[in-house]
């Protein structure tokens, strides 16, 4: 990817994404709100980092 591109690419934080006024309804037709779409995706990032630390424990490539 040239610099010039990668420099132009915004990234927003996961509140940012939840602040936007298009994931009230997102979240309301999925039965979640904010709170726990958030642990949600706590709990997720927890389980990968468990997952990856057991498999170079054990000596495997991820």
């Amino acid at each position: 990817m040239n610099r010039r591109s990668e420099c132009c690419h915004y990234h927003p934080s996961l509140d940012e994404l939840l602040a936007d006024e298009v994931m009230e309804p997102v979240l309301r037709s999925a039965g979640l709100d904010q709170h726990e779409l958030r642990e949600m995706m706590v709990a997720t990032a927890r389980r990968i980092e468990d997952r990856d630390r057991r498999v170079v424990a054990d000596g495997d490539t991820v």
